[in-house]
Protein backbone atom coordinates (compact mmCIF):
# COMPACT_ATOMS: atom_id res chain seq x y z
CA UNK A 1 0.00 0.00 0.00
CA UNK A 2 1.15 3.35 -0.83
CA UNK A 3 0.83 5.85 1.57
CA UNK A 4 2.29 9.23 1.39
CA UNK A 5 2.70 11.92 4.68
CA UNK A 6 2.77 15.54 4.70
CA UNK A 7 2.49 17.81 7.61
CA UNK A 8 -1.01 17.85 7.73
CA UNK A 9 -2.55 14.62 5.60
CA UNK A 10 -1.81 10.76 4.77
CA UNK A 11 -2.13 10.12 0.98
CA UNK A 12 -2.54 6.44 0.78
CA UNK A 13 -3.80 4.04 -1.32
CA UNK A 14 -8.16 2.97 -0.65
CA UNK A 15 -9.09 0.51 1.93
CA UNK A 16 -13.17 -0.68 2.15
CA UNK A 17 -13.84 1.95 4.97
CA UNK A 18 -13.42 4.86 2.69
CA UNK A 19 -16.74 3.90 1.53
CA UNK A 20 -19.00 6.40 3.44
CA UNK A 21 -16.51 9.46 2.69
CA UNK A 22 -15.88 8.30 -0.87
CA UNK A 23 -19.89 8.30 -1.98
CA UNK A 24 -20.54 11.56 0.22
CA UNK A 25 -17.81 13.01 -2.47
CA UNK A 26 -18.75 11.24 -5.46
CA UNK A 27 -22.55 12.24 -5.33
CA UNK A 28 -22.56 15.69 -4.12
CA UNK A 29 -23.50 17.56 -6.93
CA UNK A 30 -22.21 20.91 -5.75
CA UNK A 31 -18.39 19.27 -5.90
CA UNK A 32 -18.47 17.08 -8.80
CA UNK A 33 -20.33 20.34 -10.86
CA UNK A 34 -17.32 20.23 -12.38
CA UNK A 35 -16.44 16.37 -13.12
CA UNK A 36 -20.03 15.87 -13.66
CA UNK A 37 -18.79 12.40 -16.21
CA UNK A 38 -17.72 10.82 -12.90
CA UNK A 39 -20.39 11.51 -10.43
CA UNK A 40 -22.28 8.86 -8.89
CA UNK A 41 -25.53 8.31 -8.87
CA UNK A 42 -26.22 5.83 -6.35
CA UNK A 43 -24.36 3.99 -3.65
CA UNK A 44 -23.75 1.13 -5.76
CA UNK A 45 -21.75 3.60 -8.06
CA UNK A 46 -19.75 4.87 -5.62
CA UNK A 47 -18.67 1.49 -4.23
CA UNK A 48 -17.76 -0.10 -7.40
CA UNK A 49 -15.39 3.10 -7.77
CA UNK A 50 -13.96 2.11 -4.54
CA UNK A 51 -13.73 -1.25 -5.58
CA UNK A 52 -11.73 -0.44 -8.93
CA UNK A 53 -9.42 1.93 -7.20
CA UNK A 54 -8.49 -0.84 -4.45
CA UNK A 55 -8.03 -3.45 -7.59
CA UNK A 56 -5.94 -1.15 -9.33
CA UNK A 57 -3.96 -0.77 -6.09
CA UNK A 58 -2.94 -4.24 -6.50
CA UNK A 59 -1.62 -4.55 -9.78
CA UNK A 60 2.14 -4.78 -10.14
CA UNK A 61 2.22 -2.84 -13.54
CA UNK A 62 -0.23 0.10 -12.66
CA UNK A 63 -1.15 2.73 -14.39
CA UNK A 64 -3.99 4.03 -12.03
CA UNK A 65 -2.88 5.75 -9.03
CA UNK A 66 -6.20 6.87 -7.18
CA UNK A 67 -5.78 7.89 -3.28
CA UNK A 68 -8.05 8.83 -0.31
CA UNK A 69 -6.62 12.04 1.32
CA UNK A 70 -6.89 11.48 5.03
CA UNK A 71 -6.56 14.22 7.59
CA UNK A 72 -3.52 12.79 9.74
CA UNK A 73 -4.66 13.94 13.50
CA UNK A 74 -8.59 12.65 13.30
CA UNK A 75 -8.28 10.21 10.49
CA UNK A 76 -10.92 11.67 8.63
CA UNK A 77 -11.70 11.00 5.07
CA UNK A 78 -11.43 14.61 3.36
CA UNK A 79 -10.69 13.51 -0.62
CA UNK A 80 -9.67 12.54 -3.90
CA UNK A 81 -6.20 13.26 -5.82
CA UNK A 82 -4.54 10.66 -7.97
CA UNK A 83 -2.81 10.00 -11.53
CA UNK A 84 -3.60 8.21 -14.28
CA UNK A 85 -0.86 6.93 -17.30
CA UNK A 86 -1.76 8.73 -20.34
CA UNK A 87 1.72 8.16 -22.20
CA UNK A 88 4.60 5.92 -21.80
CA UNK A 89 8.16 6.19 -23.78
CA UNK A 90 11.96 5.37 -22.67
CA UNK A 91 11.63 9.10 -21.24
CA UNK A 92 9.08 8.40 -18.61
CA UNK A 93 5.42 8.31 -18.61
CA UNK A 94 3.32 11.18 -19.08
CA UNK A 95 0.35 11.19 -16.61
CA UNK A 96 -2.38 12.93 -15.71
CA UNK A 97 -3.09 14.58 -12.20
CA UNK A 98 -6.59 14.91 -11.24
CA UNK A 99 -8.19 15.80 -7.48
CA UNK A 100 -11.41 16.82 -5.25
CA UNK A 101 -11.88 17.11 -2.18
CA UNK A 102 -15.27 17.58 0.18
CA UNK A 103 -16.52 20.94 0.25
CA UNK A 104 -15.96 21.48 3.95
CA UNK A 105 -12.67 21.01 3.43
CA UNK A 106 -12.76 23.99 0.84
CA UNK A 107 -10.09 26.69 1.32
CA UNK A 108 -7.91 25.30 3.83
CA UNK A 109 -5.07 24.09 1.74
CA UNK A 110 -5.52 20.62 1.77
CA UNK A 111 -5.64 19.69 -1.89
CA UNK A 112 -2.47 22.13 -2.82
CA UNK A 113 -0.38 20.29 -0.12
CA UNK A 114 -1.65 16.80 -1.01
CA UNK A 115 -1.11 17.25 -4.90
CA UNK A 116 2.65 18.96 -4.18
CA UNK A 117 3.48 15.46 -2.04
CA UNK A 118 1.86 13.50 -5.05
CA UNK A 119 3.83 15.51 -7.60
CA UNK A 120 6.83 14.52 -5.65
CA UNK A 121 5.96 10.82 -5.47
CA UNK A 122 5.02 10.98 -8.96
CA UNK A 123 8.14 11.90 -10.28
CA UNK A 124 10.79 10.30 -7.68
CA UNK A 125 9.41 6.72 -7.28
CA UNK A 126 7.40 6.24 -10.70
CA UNK A 127 9.48 7.08 -13.30
CA UNK A 128 7.43 9.94 -14.77
CA UNK A 129 8.65 12.76 -17.03
CA UNK A 130 5.97 14.89 -17.13
CA UNK A 131 2.52 15.62 -15.31
CA UNK A 132 -0.75 17.44 -16.48
CA UNK A 133 -4.13 18.33 -15.62
CA UNK A 134 -6.38 20.94 -16.79
CA UNK A 135 -10.00 22.40 -16.30
CA UNK A 136 -12.66 24.61 -17.22
CA UNK A 137 -11.20 27.69 -17.08
CA UNK A 138 -13.87 29.13 -14.96
CA UNK A 139 -13.00 26.77 -12.24
CA UNK A 140 -10.57 29.37 -10.85
CA UNK A 141 -9.77 27.35 -7.78
CA UNK A 142 -8.62 24.27 -9.24
CA UNK A 143 -6.45 26.36 -11.76
CA UNK A 144 -4.87 28.29 -8.55
CA UNK A 145 -3.39 25.26 -7.13
CA UNK A 146 -1.76 24.30 -10.53
CA UNK A 147 -0.16 27.37 -10.14
CA UNK A 148 0.84 26.80 -6.67
CA UNK A 149 2.32 23.18 -7.63
CA UNK A 150 4.74 25.43 -10.23
CA UNK A 151 2.93 24.04 -13.16
CA UNK A 152 2.84 25.97 -16.32
CA UNK A 153 0.31 26.83 -18.11
CA UNK A 154 0.73 25.10 -21.49
CA UNK A 155 -3.06 25.98 -23.45
CA UNK A 156 -5.84 27.70 -23.22
CA UNK A 157 -8.75 26.49 -25.51
CA UNK A 158 -12.02 28.77 -26.49
CA UNK A 159 -15.37 26.73 -26.20
CA UNK A 160 -13.67 23.09 -26.04
CA UNK A 161 -15.73 21.55 -23.56
CA UNK A 162 -19.22 21.37 -23.59
CA UNK A 163 -20.39 21.36 -20.18
CA UNK A 164 -23.66 22.26 -18.10
CA UNK A 165 -25.67 23.31 -21.41
CA UNK A 166 -23.17 25.28 -22.89
CA UNK A 167 -19.33 25.36 -24.07
CA UNK A 168 -16.78 26.54 -21.67
CA UNK A 169 -12.98 27.46 -22.18
CA UNK A 170 -10.43 24.75 -20.94
CA UNK A 171 -6.89 25.89 -19.61
CA UNK A 172 -4.33 23.43 -19.57
CA UNK A 173 -0.88 22.72 -17.19
CA UNK A 174 2.33 20.81 -17.16
CA UNK A 175 5.16 20.44 -15.45
CA UNK A 176 8.59 18.17 -16.56
CA UNK A 177 10.37 16.49 -14.09
CA UNK A 178 13.53 18.54 -15.38
CA UNK A 179 11.72 21.62 -14.15
CA UNK A 180 10.53 20.07 -10.81
CA UNK A 181 13.64 18.98 -9.86
CA UNK A 182 14.87 22.58 -10.96
CA UNK A 183 12.85 24.32 -8.41
CA UNK A 184 13.35 22.38 -5.49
Amino acid sequence: MIKIESERLLIRDHIPTDIEGLHKLLSDSTIMYYLQDIKSNSFEDSKQNLETAILESKIANREKYFFGIILRDSQEYVGEIGFTVIEDSPLGKVVNLGYFILKEHWGKGFVTEAAIKVIDYAFRECNVHKIVTGCIKENCNSEKIMKKCNMVKEAEYGKHVWHDGEYKDRVEYGLLREDYHNKI
